[in-house]
């Protein structure tokens, strides 16, 4: 068999881009901590897991929250990217630190892949092969979560910094229930379903001109530009305006236009 061929550029590229999604967001698991929707979140998921799975990757584990749930009553691999996370949490199990697309556990060893609020953040180059891995390493099932049909466009902020416009979460792509049903090649979906608390909505209007014309852009404290690093602060171009869409998307469109803010997906693999 031909030896396969890396190109050494691609793979320069590669590793850049990790390097700089590492650093990010290790500068953002320095400050989050869990809310009342996160362990929401995380006990839907628990309660989600087949009860025949014994051995559980998951992928993205951020802090542990889930990861040390789960170890309760299983044999659990905590995998991330971020060494901050890893660090903040004393673990039972196993923990590993390195990049979704390239995971460094056998074809088929574990009986469930689960990935919670992460596959919506992988930059393009790395999402097919973070999903060709995750396929790949699981023997049973896959379980996801992500969040359910975002307008991305309503969490972008920019950064005064450096002009960058970004997702305030480092989202990369929203999902809809229909788009999960074929994510994972050789897995069929025995359970895709929207939960948690609803959420509301921005117009698309109104945000349209509270973004284009008044140069209101989505912020949270603490929030950091994705390209440069800076604390990104709040500005506008026209401050009333963006205040006035506020207020009219408050009152007239968010109590009628409200989400879901989650999707839950389980896969099984198809019999061969």
């Amino acid at each position: 068999m031909k030896p396969k061929q890396v190109d050494p550029d691609h793979s320069n590229t590669d590793a850049t881009l990790i390097q700089g999604e590492q650093s990010y967001y290790d500068r953002r698991w320095c400050a989050l901590e869990a809310s009342e929707n996160d362990r929401e979140r995380i006990g839907v998921t628990v309660a989600s897991i087949p009860s025949d799975c014994r051995s559980i990757l998951d992928i993205g584990c951020g802090d542990g929250r889930l990861s040390t749930k789960i170890s309760r009553s299983k044999a659990v691999v905590a995998y991330d990217l971020s060494t901050t996370a890893l660090r903040r949490f004393p673990f039972p199990g196993l923990k590993c630190c390195g990049s979704a697309h390239q995971l460094p556990f056998r074809t088929r060893s574990f009986d469930l892949v689960v990935s919670t609020e992460m596959l919506e953040h992988l930059p393009p180059t790395l999402y097919s092969p973070a999903l060709e891995e995750i396929a790949r390493v699981a023997d049973q099932y896959i379980l996801i979560t992500i969040p359910n049909s975002e307008n991305l466009e309503e969490n972008i902020a920019h950064c005064t910094s450096c002009g960058t416009r970004f997702h305030l979460w480092g989202h990369q792509r929203s999902y809809s229930p229909a788009t999960l049903r074929s994510l994972f090649a050789g897995f069929t979906p025995v359970r895709i379903s929207p939960f948690g608390s609803a959420t509301e909505t921005y117009n698309r209007f109104l945000l349209w001109i509270r973004t284009r014309i008044a140069g209101r852009f989505a912020w949270e404290e603490r929030c950091v530009c994705h390209s440069c690093g800076a604390t990104v602060m709040p500005s506008s171009r026209f401050p009333f305006l963006g205040r006035c869409c506020d207020f009219l998307n408050q009152h007239l469109w968010a109590p009628y236009a409200k989400r879901t803010s989650w999707s839950l997906a389980l896969y099984k693999r198809q019999s061969q």
